[in-house]
């Protein structure tokens, strides 16, 4: 066995114990207390920072209104982040018709832009005492999203509660970011669970209002455009404050995947680019292994092409990621309680060994254009 075929094995070792620790909490985490006796208490502010969201919107704020959370206890704030098309005007029809109390702030009046400022301008004008942040394209598909986060506060006394985002789409490219995402969601489960987040969405976040205001989680890093959950995640830690996940699928956001390769690139360009400013050591070491899994495996291939690597060895290395990140998706999809194509499964497995390499590599020296700014950091 030469050098290389030993790496692969050593880092192949260490990969399963990672997802086997994932695997253990999704067969073996204790039941969800059901909600069905929860009587809310806490005034919730839902804030929706948006920007040329005009096609998306009304969905995302239909599914908010719809909630069974007691609307004297129910707070929207709408924060346009400079938008170019009708996503004002459209929010403030759709609530103006359905009655619906609502707060709307215009950043360009404050001579601000970006999430960040969007986020922190919401909280300083929110009556709520718990904050929820939603992303405007996103949905929900059940009346008790809301008091499923809330539940998490009264119950167990926390300071942000880390909601599940779930991918939606049906090509090739939808497909496999849904079992990308799949993945990395019962991954960042079970590593909340033994209190080691490292990973969050902005679409599906709570957290108290005195715990922001006291980490002020934006404050050096204003000048990165992206990474608002992130950042927050990591102030929370840096905190020592109570951080907690749940699994219920009523507390699911969905959101669309990206339609596009070159909108998914630049996605998750984005999202690796703010990476070297986190400093979130679990999210380090998962990053890590996740990285040199793959670089190991695609080195091996070409070895193997070029004849320095046994084929048996090939295919056998490949074939146990194979199984054991399949397991992982089928147990993830029966929690969570989501049907995965698994037919797009074996392709989508060969270009990820491919992708979070390059996209790594990448974007160490591309800024993604999002929503028509440059990423700094």
């Amino acid at each position: 066995m030469n050098l290389l075929e030993t790496s692969v094995i050593v880092i192949l070792f260490i990969y399963t114990i990672l997802v086997n620790v994932s695997i253990f909490w999704l067969l073996f985490s204790k039941k969800e207390d059901a909600i069905s006796e929860f009587i809310p208490t806490e005034k919730i502010s839902i804030i929706i920072p948006f920007r040329n969201e005009t096609n998306k919107l009304i969905t995302c704020l239909k599914g908010i209104i719809e909630q069974d959370y007691p609307k004297e206890l129910l707070e929207i704030i709408l924060v346009d982040d400079n938008s170019e098309d009708t996503s004002k005007q459209v929010a403030n029809d759709f609530l103006r018709y359905n009655n619906i109390p609502y707060l709307l702030i215009d950043l360009k009046k404050y001579n601000l832009c970006g999430k960040k400022n969007a986020i922190e301008t919401a909280v300083s004008k929110a009556s709520g005492s718990i904050m929820v942040t939603r992303d405007a394209d996103t949905f929900t598909s059940n009346h008790l999203w809301l008091n499923t986060l809330a539940f998490q506060f009264k119950e167990w006394d926390i300071d942000l509660v880390l909601g599940p985002v779930i991918l939606s789409g049906s090509s090739f490219i939808q497909t496999f970011q849904q079992l990308e995402n799949m993945a990395i969601t019962c991954i960042g489960y079970a590593f909340a669970k033994n209190k080691l987040p490292f990973v969050c969405s902005g679409a599906n976040l709570a957290y108290k209002k005195e715990s922001f205001l006291k980490v002020n989680p934006y404050k050096n890093n204003k000048h990165i455009a992206s990474g608002d959950d992130m950042f927050l995640l990591q102030s929370f830690i840096d905190e020592e404050f109570k951080i907690s996940t749940t699994k219920n699928i009523n507390s699911i956001v969905y959101s669309n995947a990206e339609t596009s390769i070159s909108s998914f690139v630049n996605q998750r360009l984005r999202w690796a680019s703010k990476t070297k400013n986190l400093h979130i050591k679990t999210a380090w070491f998962v990053g890590a292994i996740l990285f040199l899994t793959n670089i190991m495996l695609l080195i091996m291939m070409f070895s193997w092409f070029f004849g320095s690597v046994n084929y048996k060895f090939c295919l056998f290395a490949l074939i146990y990621k194979c199984i054991i990140e399949l397991l992982l998706l089928f147990l993830g999809g029966i929690m969570y309680k989501q049907k995965l194509n698994f037919a797009f499964y074996l392709p989508a497995f060969m270009a990820n060994i491919f992708y979070v390499p390059a996209i790594s590599l990448i974007s160490v020296v591309v800024k993604p254009i999002w929503k028509g700014r440059k990423q700094g950091g």
